[in-house]
């Protein structure tokens, strides 16, 4: 099967950069999957899951917070404002984030859209740890 050449690039570092088979964003509007000899699409992401399966047909999971995907040519571009493989990610670490935020809400800390977004963005994180 033809490859894609993806690459996946946070304001510090490059995470990855390499061939694979397909990919799934989390757009704006929704998942979607980029195919080889896909049409030329920019595209917002939203926090969750960017999966995609190399050439070995293993399968590797990213945690995106939000950025913007450009795919041409079978060449796809992911500008993410943050990036981490699922492995890297800590569960207890993010449940007591989760925690520290429903503390701050209740004690009038923060206010209700503070604390849904990042709600929201913790959510997400943790579904990417668990996928």
């Amino acid at each position: 099967m033809a490859e894609i050449q993806l690459k996946i690039v946070t304001p510090t570092k490059t995470v990855f950069e390499g061939d694979v088979l397909h990919y799934t964003a989390p757009g704006a509007l929704g998942q979607f999957e980029v195919l080889r000899n896909h049409a030329p699409i920019v595209s917002k992401l939203v926090a969750g899951l960017l999966k995609f399966t190399l050439p070995n047909n293993t399968e590797e999971h990213y945690y995106v917070s939000g950025g913007f995907l450009e795919h041409h040519k079978n060449q796809g571009v992911v500008l993410a404002d943050a990036a981490e493989h699922s492995s890297a990610i800590d569960v207890a670490e993010i449940e007591r984030q989760r925690t520290e935020l429903q503390r701050r809400f209740s004690d009038h800390e923060i206010h209700h859209q503070e604390f849904h977004t990042g709600l929201d963005l913790l959510n997400a994180k943790l579904a990417v740890a668990k996928a």
